[in-house]
């Protein structure tokens, strides 16, 4: 929708109520560039969370919004909100009697968005993921009989690896398929 400015030169007032009629459409132009930000990260948020599967309850996701003068900057941020214990043993009759464990506290936006261990690895065929390099992993990354973690209630559960879930990835391209249509959702007026 196009506006329009009249001035009439030989009226008086008109510039001034022409200027101050461009500045209101400024702050509206920069309002609105702040909503399309904020409805398209939402957006970008919302399928991050659907995802992330089982690691989603220990991510954190927001927005950041920043508004200086009529600049608008939007970030996505993914943060753990909480760290998830796992654990190795150096061999099967260790990991029996419950002995020399190894444990760690391991990043929960890490393994969802690359993923770990065997699955990551062989599977998604992402090289250096899960290859058994965290500290005190004694290598089990393609150890068949696997490692073991604990979720927030402190269950243990067994695991040969995570398979990606590509939460800020996804977030990404859902973001990059809807730039149009929010567009007109917010501009439209």
């Amino acid at each position: 929708m196009s506006k329009r400015i009249s001035i009439t030169l030989t009226t008086k007032g008109s510039i001034d109520k022409a200027i101050k009629r461009l500045n209101n459409y400024q702050n509206s132009l920069t309002e609105k560039i702040k909503n399309f930000f904020v409805r398209l990260s939402a957006k970008g948020i919302e399928t991050a969370v659907q995802v992330s599967g089982e690691w989603g309850k220990y991510i954190v996701f927001r927005q950041d919004v920043n508004v200086v003068g009529d600049e608008v900057e939007c970030l996505i941020i993914a943060t753990d909100g909480q760290k998830v214990l796992k654990e190795w043993y150096p061999s099967k009759k260790d990991a029996q009697n419950g002995t020399n464990v190894r444990s760690y506290f391991v990043s929960p936006i890490l393994l969802a968005e690359f993923g770990s261990g065997w699955l990551a690895d062989v599977m998604y065929n992402i090289p250096g993921v899960g290859q058994g390099t965290m500290p005190n992993s004694m290598g089990h990354a393609k150890d068949s009989d696997g490692w073991y973690w604990y979720d927030d209630a402190g269950t243990k559960h067994h695991s040969i690896g995570e398979p990606p879930k590509y939460p800020m990835h996804n977030a990404m391209v859902r973001m990059m398929s809807e730039i149009e249509s929010t567009a007109s959702e917010v501009f439209k007026g």
